[in-house]
């Protein structure tokens, strides 16, 4: 067993707790549902996602504070849906397309198909960071508007790294979907709300070099721990929301692309010197598990952390 390191720094909790199925409507679980893969277990914080192939439905679902998206990935489905307070709609949804529902909003849904589907639930807290941030208000005066069978190129973008995630074992990646939430609230917020476009945007000033020195080295001394976007912008003091776009023009990266990066460098350096099991590495340097390693030590490095660790002792 790898002895844990002693460290000076102190990790900030993260602004907002794990985003769980009790948060949301529960469509995905219900039983007459086909859930192939969601984020409940996944620890994510800033998002909750899930794919899943939907039965018949008739459903009132209630005012829950977290925006909603669904994304339609297969099978065309005549679908209505009525928000108290609008217009009932109705259209032939089908791949592609997109359905933005309010935070806060009582909706009326029905369907007969059995479409297959991308949801994918904000933070509340994310969204109202993004207005602040955008406009200096409250999310009271920039409220997310209703779309309905839209077509919107960056927001599918969005859906599919995040679907991408649920299947492909990227979905223990925090810090990766902490920026997928950032990016959809911003959309949102400058595309889809009720301001329609910033009276003002702020612009992205540069990290100092010395905020971007100590966020590396923040980084470098808790890499075995849970580093989230908002534990690493509270870090240096600076907005979550253009953390991401000022750290990739001063480093060359993202954070996510970073901070996985030396954590498969620490990695090698453990397997290397020595025999303690591939599962305390992974933990050691931040994984979730061994399989978490695994799969970005195979795509990274192009074999195994076993095959490596039988390369290096070679």
């Amino acid at each position: 067993m790898l002895a844990s390191r002693q460290k000076e720094a102190v990790v900030k909790a993260p602004p907002y707790q794990i985003f769980s199925i009790r948060e949301t409507h529960g469509r995905a679980e219900r039983p007459e549902n086909r859930l192939i893969a969601h984020s409940q277990d996944a620890g994510w914080r800033s998002l909750y996602a899930a794919i899943f192939e939907e039965a018949p439905l008739q459903t009132t679902e209630s005012a829950i504070p977290h925006p909603f998206i669904i994304y339609h990935l297969s099978r065309p489905t005549a679908v209505t849906r009525k928000i108290v307070g609008a217009s009932q709609e109705r259209a032939l949804i089908g791949p592609r397309r997109l359905c933005v529902t309010p935070g806060e909003a009582t909706t009326r849904w029905e369907h007969h198909g059995h479409p297959e589907i991308l949801q994918v639930y904000i933070r509340e807290s994310v969204y109202s960071a993004a207005v602040n941030d955008m406009y200096g208000c409250e999310k009271s005066a920039a409220q997310v508007l209703p779309r309905f069978a839209i077509l919107d190129p960056l927001l599918e973008q969005l859906c599919i790294a995040i679907a991408r995630a649920l299947r492909d074992g990227t979905v223990e990646d925090g810090l990766y979907t902490d920026t997928l939430a950032q990016m959809i609230a911003v959309h949102l917020a400058r595309y889809h709300c009720s301001r329609s476009h910033p009276l003002h945007m702020t612009t992205t000033k540069p990290i100092p070099s010395w905020k971007i020195r100590r966020l590396v080295d923040f980084i470098e001394e808790n890499l075995d721990r849970d580093l989230s976007l908002g534990a690493m912008a509270a870090e240096v003091a600076v907005s979550p929301l253009y953390l991401p776009r000022s750290f990739k023009a001063a480093v060359g990266q993202s954070p996510h692309q970073y901070v996985i990066g030396r954590r498969i460098e620490r990695a090698k350096e453990l397997l290397s010197s020595g025999d303690s099991p591939i599962v305390d590495v992974a933990l050691a340097v931040g994984f979730s598990s061994q399989s978490h390693l695994s799969s970005w030590f195979l795509r990274l490095v192009g074999v195994s952390p076993a095959e490596y660790r039988r390369q290096s002792a070679g």
